[in-house]
């Protein structure tokens, strides 16, 4: 079965499907509520009721797991039960009754194994769990799919041919696995023996039901040969014992082999099944949040900029300083050329990413050094971090055109000489340029004779005059 994918973001599986638009998403384009658990998410694009898809489509594969399986069977209940048919094995009195009760018990439990793993349940069954409640009755309705599959063996050998012999025997073979997840699942015996339903499950996962058989096959024998290789070492009063408990154990395993088969294979089978590691749900302002964000990028994909733009601009009505939603913004204002619009925006995010990540503003001036030429912030300080910023980018000219005549611009500016100190360097590391250096720090050391900085300004003309003497 293929897994469909989100349609947005390809590399994403997808969780939710929009009926009216036949759009698949993944959960990066439908944030959850964790302050309205109940509310249905909606399609970005027709504010339609979005459909569950489970984890039909982020489930990992059933044999990239086959050790978490024998670990599974490693947990309280599990050994607890395989320890009840150990003891079983050797004080339990051969009274039949007894006997159809303890494999009533066990039937009760093999099948809440597959139930609870079918549901991405990594707590396996309590042994309590098998003796109280409903069930019981899946004992009889099991062994009479055992005995209709062993009358149909017997009936093929009596066509004395080997041919159809062995093929009805791995035909049952075949078949046996999905019957048992049938009537796990749906408890009815007419299920069980369904050709159809049982097809259900072959035909949904396809060739890699024969995997599974495979494995299924490789753990029913393991009890067996585990027996036999010490069946010559060990009395039969502990061998019996071992073997039962070595029953209990395999069996367990492949029964949560079976129940993730259903779990991985569920959109297939009619299932909708949440993953153990579902999308992660949000307080209200982080979910308006990404959901906005989300919406804004669907839209645009969709050729919507328009309302891709009003999407995040309602977004900020609400969250005026989000970084993510103001930088998002203004990519979009830069990408649709929208200059007038873009340079406005700018007045209130350059502060903003300034103070939070200059990376960002600096991103930000160049963008806008596109739209205009002799685009400056009004803002002496945001001029100085992104002016840092694009030194460290090495974007120097850029950079230093945000400090010329700062003091000219700006003259109430308190941090002027440390402006200028940083554009000193500029001009001496990016240019190579030593006399404009020079000439800052003697303005900072006559202009602002006292400033805390003179230490650093009279280190730096100490290496500017080694420069030139050495050049």
């Amino acid at each position: 079965m293929d897994k469909t994918l989100c349609r947005y973001h390809p590399a994403q599986p997808a969780t939710w499907q929009c009926p009216p638009c036949q759009r698949a998403y993944g959960n990066c384009c439908i944030p959850l509520n964790a302050d309205a658990p109940d509310e249905t998410p909606t399609c970005p694009l027709c504010a339609g009721c979005l459909q569950f898809l489970g984890a039909a489509n982020t489930a990992q594969p059933f044999w990239e797991r086959i050790p978490a399986f024998f670990v599974y069977a490693l947990q309280g209940g599990p050994l607890a039960f395989a320890a009840l048919l150990a003891l079983a094995s050797l004080f339990m009195p051969r009274w039949i009754v007894l006997w159809i009760l303890l494999f009533s018990v066990a039937t009760k439990y093999f099948h809440s194994v597959i139930e609870a793993s079918s549901q991405a349940d990594r707590q396996a069954p309590s042994l309590a769990s098998a003796f109280g409640g409903e069930g019981f009755s899946l004992f009889f309705k099991q062994l009479a799919v055992f005995l209709i599959a062993f009358a149909v063996l017997w009936l093929a050998a009596d066509f004395d041919s080997e041919a159809l012999y062995w093929a009805v025997n791995i035909g049952l073979l075949l078949a046996l696995p999905a019957s048992i997840i049938r009537l796990a699942l749906d408890k009815e015996l007419g299920a069980a023996l369904s050709p159809e339903q049982i097809g259900q499950v072959m035909g949904a996962m396809g060739w890699r039901y024969l995997i599974l058989c495979a494995f299924l096959f490789i753990l029913w024998q393991s009890p067996s040969w585990v027996t036999y290789m010490l069946s010559s070492g060990l009395p039969r009063v502990v061998l019996m014992p071992v073997a039962a408990f070595l029953f209990g154990y395999f069996g367990v395993v492949m029964c949560a082999m079976m129940g993730y088969a259903v779990f991985q294979y569920q959109g297939a089978l009619g299932y909708v099944i949440a993953d153990e590691n579902a999308s992660a749900a949000y307080p209200a302002p982080e979910y308006l949040r990404r959901r906005a964000l989300a919406e804004a990028e669907v839209r645009l994909k969709e050729g919507q900029s328009g309302q891709a733009l009003e999407t995040l601009a309602k977004a900020l009505e609400r969250d005026a300083d989000d970084l993510k939603l103001n930088e998002r913004f203004h990519q979009l204002l830069f990408g649709l050329n929208a200059r007038e619009r873009c340079l406005r925006h700018l007045a209130h995010y350059l502060p903003l990413a300034a103070r939070l990540n200059p990376a960002l503003a600096a991103t930000a001036v160049l963008n806008a050094r596109q739209l205009g030429a002799d685009y400056l912030p009004d803002d002496a300080l945001v001029c100085e971090r992104v002016a840092e910023a694009l030194l460290q980018r090495h974007k120097t000219r850029e950079g230093l055109s945000l400090l010329r005549n700062l003091h000219q611009r700006f003259p109430d500016y308190p941090h002027i000489p440390r402006a200028y100190l940083l554009a000193s360097r500029g001009f001496a590391e990016g240019l190579g340029q030593l006399g404009p250096a020079q000439r800052l720090l003697t303005f900072i050391r006559t202009r602002y004779p006292q400033s805390p900085l003179l230490g650093d300004v009279a280190a730096l003309e100490a290496t500017l005059g080694k420069l030139t003497e050495s050049s």
